[in-house]
């Protein structure tokens, strides 16, 4: 993603922004580009302290203020107090973004307890429990946005990802409930990207997207800033960012 530039109309200008999972990837490519929309932004990590710094260094520079904060997606009440200290921080939330997730490679015949309980925990209690903690912080500022980071994954199955792919369904569900159940003042949305480079995947999966490429961290950021800026009369969408490989 570029440097923050010169100043320009700002979406986010005066509005405070919480990324779950935002020292590293697409966390980090979503934390500053609400940074250079005018957001000052809070970010949670688990073991990407020095990413996370790094996002609070860019903020700082552009004169936007940050708060940090390590937390276990993973364990119960975390995901929650993070989402209360930043609001105490900044003065409140506007918009949350539901990155943090957990992808592993999982063949049937070696899912266990373990996997399951890692992938639901992250993938899907974390989103929903910040959500409820960010809840009352919005309504305190007149409403807000929240995006759900789900996955192309969530559509369809990939039988090695069965934990990954599970969850972020539930994901999805948990998108459309939280959205009834928030409305009016509050929408919620979600994204769901397909390969992003650098991909994990080699040539046959590229040649089975129409598009014929992976896709960008720049795009799959446009997609949420869109859901988060704009989109005033949409909720509990999920929109695609996978070349059309869910077509395919």
């Amino acid at each position: 993603m570029g440097g923050f530039g010169p100043e320009r109309a700002l979406r986010l200008a005066g509005k405070i922004a919480v990324v779950t999972g935002g020292g590293s990837g697409l966390g980090r490519a979503i934390a500053l580009a609400l940074g250079r929309e005018g957001a000052d932004v809070a970010v949670s990590y688990r073991s990407s302290g020095k990413g996370a710094q790094g996002v609070a260094d860019e903020l700082a520079a552009a004169g936007r203020r940050s708060h940090l904060g390590q937390a276990d997606a993973g364990k119960p009440g975390e995901i929650g107090r993070f989402v209360n200290e930043a609001a105490a921080s900044l003065g409140g939330i506007d918009v949350l973004v539901n990155n943090v997730g957990v992808f592993r490679r999982v063949p049937l015949g070696e899912i266990g307890d373990e996997a399951l309980d890692e992938a639901f925990a992250v993938n899907v209690k974390a989103a929903v429990l910040a959500t409820q903690a960010a809840a009352p912080h919005m309504r305190r500022r007149g409403g807000g946005a929240v995006v759900n980071i789900a996955s192309l994954g969530g559509l369809r199955p990939w039988k090695a990802y069965l934990p990954y792919c599970v969850t972020k369904a539930a994901l999805i569900m948990a998108t459309e409930c939280l959205a009834l159940a928030l409305a009016p003042d509050i929408r919620v949305n979600a994204v769901a990207p397909g390969v992003l480079e650098p991909p994990g995947a080699g040539d046959a999966v590229r040649g089975r997207i129409p598009q014929e490429r992976f896709g960008s961290l720049e795009e799959a950021v446009e997609s949420v800033l869109f859901l988060a800026t704009g989109a005033r009369y949409t909720t509990g969408e999920v929109l695609r960012v996978d070349g059309g490989r869910a077509l395919a």
